[in-house]
């Protein structure tokens, strides 16, 4: 099944219009995907509603959400959660990496209308299990999903494609909360729930950020000189002074200095120009 999420993605990203720079120069936004499968019965699910809230949804809930909205069985017994890494290609990346107080308009492009690729990958494997007669939900793409403002920690949504990637054992988070996979931290991610049992991927830690140079061996720190923010410290990320650095500075970035038809609350610094770019940097530190 992993091969078979993975060709169906690759084809989208080497043919799909939607993974294309259209309004700039058409170059590619995502570069090959990596591709890991939770249990949906795994008890990360239910520490989630410890972990970040008792509001974020378990695999088995949108499950029961989405057979009901569908009118269709649900086998509760049989659960797994399919998760995607959608890594940026090199020229994006390093568009951002060069910046210090602003994104790069390609990173800001791509970061925004490259959620309609990882849409598109939603729907079609949501369409690739209900033609086998098997229910596929992407909780994202799901009316079950919702944003939950303001928390005192910042705001957040009832579910976590990072924490769903973080159980199927593709990568861990970062001091600046992003997610450090083989593939690096630029990057967005997405996942569906199946009724279906499928074999796992293996979660190869134990330390939820065990993938971060800073937490792990106390050296780096990168993310947070590159902060322009200074919402990243050795106590971790402040999302409320993120958010509303972002909201402040860029608003309507995209679409007044470019003339482009983009509305994105965006930086990316953080993930860019640093040992996590484009690698998981323990597999190569000793």
């Amino acid at each position: 099944m992993l091969q078979i999420v993975h060709d169906s993605i690759v084809q989208l990203q080497r043919t799909s219009e939607c993974n294309r720079l259209t309004q700039l120069d058409n170059g590619i936004i995502y570069e090959e995907p990596l591709v890991g499968i939770a249990s949906g019965h795994d008890p990360l699910f239910a520490e989630y509603k410890t972990i970040i809230g008792e509001y974020h949804l378990t695999p088995d809930e949108v499950m029961r959400h989405g057979a009901r909205e569908r009118s269709l069985p649900y086998h509760s017994g049989a659960l797994s959660v399919i998760c995607w890494v959608l890594p940026f290609t090199k020229h994006i990346k390093q568009s951002n990496a060069r910046k210090e107080v602003w994104s790069s308009v390609k990173w800001g492009h791509a970061y925004d209308l490259g959620e309609a690729f990882n849409n598109l990958v939603r729907k079609t494997l949501e369409a690739y299990f209900a033609d086998r007669g098997i229910l596929a939900v992407a909780p994202v793409a799901s009316s079950a999903w919702r944003r939950i403002e303001d928390l005192p920690g910042g705001h957040t949504s009832n579910w976590s494609e990072r924490h769903a990637l973080y159980a199927a054992g593709l990568g861990t988070f970062s001091i600046n909360d992003g997610f450090i996979t083989d593939k690096g931290m630029a990057m967005r991610c997405g996942s569906i729930v199946v009724n279906e049992t499928l074999p796992v991927t293996e979660r190869r830690y134990t330390d939820y950020r065990a993938n971060c140079l800073f937490v792990a061996k106390g050296l780096c720190g990168k993310c947070m000189e590159r902060c322009p923010a200074f919402a990243i410290t050795a106590r971790g990320h402040d999302k409320v002074q993120c958010r509303r650095y972002r909201q402040r500075l860029f608003g309507d970035f995209l679409h007044t200095s470019c003339g482009l038809d983009v509305r994105a609350d965006f930086c990316g610094l953080c993930q860019t120009g640093t040992p996590c770019e484009s690698v998981n940097p323990m597999r190569n530190s000793s």
